[in-house]
Order: structure tokens, then sequence, then C-alpha cells
């Protein structure tokens, strides 16, 4: 093959008395002149190899499906209704409120045409409790370190507080005169690639100084701490939750008045989320309850040991995953087979009924307060674009809202779901989507994709990206492998640490399977991957480059021996293990791809897409990866494109989203043999 030169060098490191080989080290600085001339020319030769005809059919039809109007849930504050929509030729949301369910839309922030490139996008917008303010971050070219403005909602004026480097929004205080929020340190503060962690907590008040905020959390913890904010409702209590793991977490608990924090729920090996309702403090937590469990106690008793608590609503047979208070309810959000389920409590726990959602859906969004009784939630599938539904407390029934618009017809599509049988007996849940017209075959072009890591669930939804691939035939096929949370903590710790391989294995199944079932055949079944699921893709081809035509792994990990000393990493080594301990270390080293791919054998045809202001998952993997690919292989195309001005994902542009995705189909098309 005639990849772009990539030079090597003998960089060896010794750990524990074995000697790990790292000849694309160079490449891991992106401030080197000598990188970015590397990327620009992987760019080019990914464009000379992708960009043609079919590329441009499948931009116009991407273009054509992304130019409708999308939109979110209202978020109600004193009636007032605040939430984002998107309009065609938009290339981001803005943020508007209304007065009245059915009042006239006021445009409160519009991040479109704030810059050249468009590559400014709203973070977070956090209404006040009263809808006097909104709180909104800005992140620019996908940096996940957004800027804070304040905003007045009657005026339409920012005020002049600003606040860089915040993080998820605010918890604002109840009489709207200030809000507590996370923040990461000033440049220069931290040592080189500390820069996102170190998080701290702090009290702001309007018109203050941020050098005067007020430090609440974070003094002397952990500097890989995660945190999260939790306010009463008469702003008298703050939680705090923090952690280091992804399968436990601390709550500490703040109090205004007196300025002290306590130990609320520590050191105990388990998840716990806190909500406040006006009387009570509730509990989800999967403590002696696999599939998690709500508790509860009257707050001026919340600091009772807590196995003293009394449990509302006991564990069930499916995993719990959401719990959405109202000022009257409790609504619960369970998952069946990795789909969607919403059974409705009082505060007390008696049950009063089921949300009816449609088969194989999920919820994709439900937006409640705890001071109010009305409610919005949001459903999609395979099949069907976000349906918004309307809760009206005084006439107790549920009424459709808004709807996206949809591309296809769901009539003409078929969504099941298989069961394959992984390595080790352990029985695996699969989606399978495709037109009903169509007679899947072995030379059938197919997609499988997974995820599996951090309790994530990965549930059916609508893909408007993938829209040329099922139009024309392809199948889509979704694997809920172990690491993922859809059958509660056990799941998720079944592929953790030194069971990280029980994950790669069950995606090797899952290909397996549709082969074995006559979906489709090696030669035409692509796989896909991103951020953890970008790693899976890339470990699986490495281990099984003969089971796959095509890989597409997007913002992966790969080096699974230096992850940790880049960025917020660090935060990953409980899930993936501990490159710094011996035993983690050899476990990491038999399934990291960087460190497994072998001179002499031909990988499957990949793409890695990245973006240059990723500071969640650093580039470098992904330009590690394709070099030491290119390397080896003599056949099959080894590809890498780069977004500038992006980051992770979150925050693209449109024109980016259709340009990546239309990469990515049009590889895929011509790798596995979809006519176009």
């Amino acid at each position: 093959m005639n990849f772009p030169h990539t030079k090597r060098e003998e960089v060896i490191d010794e750990m524990f008395g074995i000697k790990i080989a790292d000849p694309y080290r160079w490449l891991e600085d992106g401030s080197n002149p000598l990188v970015k001339e590397w990327t620009e020319a992987q760019n080019v030769y990914t464009d000379a190899n992708i960009k043609g005809e079919t590329f441009d059919i499948i931009s116009d039809e991407l273009v054509k499906n992304f130019n409708v109007t999308t939109f979110s849930n209202p978020t109600i504050r004193k009636g007032k209704y605040f939430y984002y929509e998107r309009q065609p030729n938009e290339d981001h949301s803005v943020f508007y409120m209304k007065v009245g369910i059915d009042g006239v839309p006021i445009k409160l922030v519009d991040p479109n045409g704030m810059n050249a490139g468009n590559i400014s996008s709203l973070d977070f917008c956090v209404p006040s409790r009263a809808g006097v303010y909104v709180a909104y971050g800005l992140q620019q070219g996908g940096n996940e370190m957004p800027t804070l403005y304040i905003k007045n909602v009657d005026t339409r004026e920012n005020l002049d507080d600003v606040i860089p480097r915040c993080l998820g929004g605010v918890t604002w205080l109840p009489d709207d005169t200030g809000f507590f929020y996370k923040r990461y340190p000033a440049p220069g503060s931290v040592l080189k690639n500390e820069e996102h962690l170190h998080m701290k907590v702090y009290l702001h008040h309007l018109g203050d100084s941020p050098e005067n905020d007020e430090l609440i959390f974070g003094e002397g913890r952990p500097k890989d701490d995660m945190i999260m904010l939790k306010s009463s409702v008469d702003g008298r209590y703050l939680a705090i939750s923090a952690s280091q793991k992804w399968t436990e977490n601390d709550i500490y608990i703040y109090e205004q008045e007196t300025k002290k924090t306590t130990p609320f729920v520590v050191a105990i090996s388990a998840r716990f989320a806190v909500f406040f309702l006006k009387d009570k403090i509730i509990i989800r937590t999967n403590y002696k309850a696999n599939n998690y469990r709500v508790l509860s106690m009257p707050i001026e008793s919340m600091f009772a040991p807590i196995d003293e608590w009394k449990e509302i609503i006991p564990e069930q047979e499916h995993a719990l995953v959401g719990v959405s208070p109202t000022k009257d309810k409790l609504l619960l959000e369970y998952l069946v087979n990795a789909c969607s389920k919403v059974e409705i409590f009082d505060h007390t726990g008696e049950r009063q009924g089921e949300i009816s959602l449609p088969p194989y859906s999920t919820l994709n969004e439900i937006s409640t307060y705890c001071e109010e009784k009305e409610f919005f939630y949001g459903v999609s599938s395979f099949t069907h674009t976000q349906t918004t539904y309307r809760y009206i407390p005084d006439e107790d029934i549920f009424v459709q809202y808004r709807k996206i618009e949809n591309p296809i017809d769901p009539d003409d599509y078929v969504v099941k779901q298989e069961w394959y049988v992984s390595k080790d007996g352990t029985r695996i849940p699969l989606f399978i989507f495709h037109r009903k017209d169509i007679a899947p075959n072995i030379a059938h072009p197919t997609v499988l994709f997974g995820y599996g890591g951090f309790g994530i669930v990965k549930s059916p939804g609508f893909m408007r990206g993938f829209v040329p691939w099922m139009e024309r035939g392809g199948i889509y096929a979704l694997a809920n492998i172990r690491g993922g949370g859809e059958f509660g903590e056990n799941w998720h710790r079944a592929a953790m640490g030194e069971k990280k391989q029980n994950s790669f294995d069950d995606f090797i199944a899952a290909s397996e399977y549709l082969i074995a079932q006559g979906y489709t055949s090696p030669e035409h079944l692509g796989i896909l991957g991103g951020s953890n699921g970008g790693l899976l893709v890339s470990v699986v081809a490495v281990q099984r480059p003969e089971l796959f035509g095509a890989v597409c792994s997007r913002v992966p990990l790969t080096d699974m021996v230096r992850f940790p000393l880049f960025g917020m990493a660090l935060r990953w080594v409980h899930e993936y293990g501990d490159p710094k301990k011996e035993a983690e270390l050899k476990n990491i080293l038999t399934w990291s791809p960087y460190h497994n791919v072998k001179a002499g054998v031909e990988y499957p045809n990949f793409l890695f897409t990245t973006g240059e202001n990723d500071n969640r998952v650093d580039p470098l993997h992904s330009r590690k990866m394709t070099a030491l690919l290119q390397s080896v292989n003599k056949k099959n195309e080894i590809l890498l494109f780069t977004e500038k001005d992006a980051g992770h994902g979150s925050g693209k542009p449109v024109k980016k989203m259709v340009e990546s995705q239309a990469l990515l189909l049009t590889f895929f098309a011509k790798k596995l043999g979809l006519k176009v």
C-alpha cells in the first residue's frame, strides 16, 4: 500500500521486567509541527481514497435528512418553558423560552454565526429557579472546557459574570442570587495533561468576581474526582457526589447556613444517586441490589445509617436506570432486555401505573422538576424519530406534544431482537434492523455496533445518519455486550479490569452469530464503535482479523499502557486496569490493540476518526494505531481522518456531522459492497 510515510523510532520501555515497544511515540505530541504535517498528509490520503461520486451522493442525502427541525423537551420554571431547538439549515441548537405552553418562542442564546467556521456551541443552559436568569456554557471547536455566562431572561442581556473552565451546568440557589458550579484549574496551575483533573466546587454570587468565589469542595481531594451536585428544594442542603471509580461513589452534604460539609454515605462499594423532595430525601442505589432500588428518609433524619433507611421501591426483575421526581410523583425507568419501561409511583413508593411505550423503544429524555406536576418525555426507536409527550396534571392525561420529521416509512422495516451465546456460555441480546423487502444472505453488507463499558446502556434509537445505508438495504446490528449496564451492575462488572476480555469475546460471538445465521459473511461484515467502543472494535479486529471486512473506530483508545497519562483518562484506570500495577499491566498487555499488532498479519480495512481538540480521548491513540497498522498491512486500507475544530463529538456543527458520517458510510459501502 502507498500509505503516507511515517518514521519509526526504537523506543522501548521496561516495566516490571517486561520490554514494551512504542515505535510511534513521537506522534503523541499534537503540537509538534511534524505531527501536524503527518496528520494533514493522512487527511489528504483519506480524502483521495474515500471522497468522490459515492461520497457526494451520500453527503447530499445526509444534508437533506439533517435539514429538519429538532428540539428538546421543555423545562418548566414558574410558568416559563425553556427548550433547545434547531431549525433547518442551522448548524447548532438555539435556546428558547416561552411564557405558557402556547406562548410565543423567544430566542435567548443562539451560537450560530458567533465566529468563523461556526465552531461555538452550547454545552449547557440552566434556567434559575424562578426563571429570571439562564446560565449557559459555550464551548469552542468541541473543547470540553466551556465558558459560563449569565443572561437575564426578560432583558435578553448578559450580566458581567463570566467564568471560564466550567463543567456540566450549575445548581441555582432558590432566590436566584447565585449558584454552585464545578470548575477546572487555571492553565499553568497544575501539571501538563492534568488540566481536566482537579475538579472543585464553588459558590458564585451574581455580580461577584469568580476569583472571589467560595471554594465549597475539592481541596485536598483525589485529582481524579468525578463530581455531581444536587440541591434541596429549600436550598439549605447541597448533596455532593464524589467518586474515582465507576462502580461506587461517596456522598457529602454541604449545609448553607453553617458552611459545614458532612459525610453522608461514604466507603460503601455501591452507587448512590440522591434526590431531594420537599420534606424527604430519596436514594437510587445498587447497595444490596444489583438492579437498584429506592430508599427514603425524612430530611431531618437523613444522616441515619443507610441500613436504617426505608426501602420504598424494592429491587425489581429488571435494572432501574433512572429516577425522575415531580412534585407528587416518582417516574422510574427500567430496562427490559435493553428497552425502556416507565413505571409511576407516588412519593411513598405506592405504584400508580405505567407509561405506555412502543415495542423496542427508548426513553430518550424525561424532563421533570420537583416543584412542578407537569412533565415531558421523549421516545424513539430504530424506526421512529423522537416523539415528545406532555403530561397534563389537571386532566391526568398524556398528549403528543411534538414530533420530529421521519425520513423513512417505519412500515418498510423490521426490527428483531435475537439472542446468542458468548464464549463462556453467557446469553447476549442482539438487535437486528433492516428493510422488510430484503432477504439477508452471506453477501449482505452489515454493520455491527457495540460499546460495552462504564455501565453505559445502548438501546434502540433513531439513526438519522444511517438512513442512506438502511434505505439501500444495508443491515444494522447492535450487540448489548457485557461492560454496559443493560442488566444491572453485575453486567458491568463482568467486563471490567481483569475481566475486560469478556466484552471482546461477546462482540466476537455476535459477529460469528451474524455469519452463522446467514445474515452476512466476513468480507461483508463491518464493525463500528466510538470512544470505549472504538477501543472495542480495534481490539477485536486485532484479535480476529479474518472475521471482518471493515472497521470504523471513532475517537478510540488504543495504547492502553500509556492512556492514563493524557487528559482526563486517569479516571478510567478503575475500568480498564492500572498499567502502573504489575498484574494489571500484564492483563492489559494481553488485549491492548497497539501492543498486539503483529508483522505478517493482514488486518481488515480500517477507518480511524478523531478530533484535534479531543480532550476526552487524546487523538494520539488514533495516530499511533494508524501508523502501526499501516506499517504491517500490504493489501487492506488503513485510513485516518482528523477533524479540525472538533473534539470528542459534542458541539459539532451539522456540516461536520454530515462530512464525518458520509466518510463512514462511503468507507463501509466501498469495503463491504453496498451499491450506492
